[in-house]
């Protein structure tokens, strides 16, 4: 294909003033926008939620329904608070891929910034196909990287992800990680050979190179990636279910991992591998994938439930997080968080797989919720002219 994918330059989002988000989660959580889609026999729960690293949009999987890019509000781009009576405002996808088939991962372009189009793109990795690189703007597909098996048949990732510059990209097989270049689709990559399939991966902002593979075998191994040359850093146990999500801290001294029906977050501290610095507990009883997240400070990390809780720990500390609160923001499975780049905001996607009763299932049986939800946890304002109306309201009454 002869059209150009990305440009190779590393192009980082950058805001003329960068601060922080300032959170505050002991306030209850402000729901600014909201998605939803149907239930019924089709079954359309969401598969986690991705804000872009320059936080101008929200990229979610819709099972059976395909990807969806939501922008975020106008509104909410500035400002220190949100007004309480600021009315929920209904999602509508500024762009949406109608995939059919079960998508296994995406990932943002680690250095997409709206002001670049040539930066603004995703991955996503399905079932029985390549990987596809997508249009950010158009939701087309702009090229593809094939992953072949022994006996020459394309083959599936099971997971994505690109390397911290965005020059790479690593793909979770079932006995190995292939390394494609991003700017050479097609079929040439190098291989890491692995002993279990690679169900997650993730690449460490603070040590280029350095990647952490997570495997369907309660395990994950930390490699070191250089010019095509790998070297086995170490090998971490402590879960009782297949990996499905990680986290690098900011600094790259910490690793956050999660499994399949395996009610516990390990942190792992590398300058001491093979040994949990801390275990925090969640809410997971299936299979499902539920995310995590950490703050662009390092400081909070979030996770979802399968009881549709969010938790909520300051891991800046040294020993184990003192500060933990829970929020109730979903009736069904929450398995996706994602915290702005730079406002307060968190995205919260919801849904799981629910058997139903052939016999007596109908579409006006009970609904569950799929929901794409955008959450204000900063500074909050109540409204002086709402406050007099419900005073004057309740005295009148």
């Amino acid at each position: 294909m002869s059209e150009t994918v990305v440009e190779s330059s590393y192009v980082p989002y950058t805001a003329t003033a960068f601060h922080y988000a300032d959170y505050n989660f002991e306030n209850s959580a402000l729901e600014l926008a909201r998605s939803q889609w149907p239930n019924y026999d089709d079954q359309h729960y969401l598969r986690g939620c991705k804000w872009s690293p320059d936080g101008t949009c929200l990229l979610t999987i819709v099972r059976g329904a395909g990807m969806h890019v939501m922008e975020l509000p106008g509104d909410l781009y500035t400002g220190e608070y949100v007004m309480t009576s600021r009315p929920i405002v209904p999602l509508q996808p500024a762009v949406s891929v109608p995939e059919a088939g079960l998508i296994y991962d995406y990932c943002w372009y680690p250095g997409m910034n709206s002001a670049n189009a040539a930066t603004c793109c995703w991955l996503s990795s399905g079932h029985g196909g390549p990987i596809h690189l997508w249009d950010a703007f158009t939701g087309d597909l702009r090229c593809t990287y094939r992953g072949y098996n022994s006996v020459d048949e394309v083959e599936a990732a099971m997971s994505v992800t690109f390397s911290a510059d965005g020059q790479s990209i690593f793909c979770g097989y079932k006995k190995n990680v292939k390394i494609f270049s991003t700017g050479r689709p097609g079929r040439e990559y190098v291989e890491y050979p692995t002993t279990h399939q690679a169900s997650c991966l993730v690449t460490s902002q603070a040590q280029p190179g350095v990647v952490a593979i997570g495997t369907w075998k309660n395990t994950i191994e930390l490699v070191s990636q250089s010019d095509g040359t790998f070297r086995h850093l170490c090998k971490l146990s402590g879960h009782k279910g297949g990996i499905t999500t990680l986290a690098f801290s900011l600094d790259g001294f910490r690793l956050y991992s999660g499994a399949r029906k395996d009610k516990e977050i390990i942190c792992w501290d590398l300058r001491v591998p093979g040994r949990p610095m801390f275990c925090v507990p969640r809410e997971v009883n299936t299979n499902q994938k539920i995310n995590i997240d950490l703050s662009v400070d390092g400081k909070w990390l979030v996770s979802g439930g399968t009881d549709g809780k969010v938790q909520v720990w300051n891991v800046s500390e040294q020993t184990y997080p003192t500060v933990h609160m829970q929020m109730s923001l979903h009736s069904d499975c929450c398995n996706g968080v994602s915290l702005h780049p730079y406002r307060p905001i968190l995205a919260t996607a919801s849904g799981q797989h629910h058997a139903l009763d052939p016999l007596h299932h109908s579409r006006h049986s009970q609904q569950y919720e799929n929901a794409l939800c955008m959450w204000w946890i900063g500074a909050q304002q109540d409204d002086p002219d709402l406050l007099a109306t419900i005073i004057k309201a309740a005295t009148n009454s």
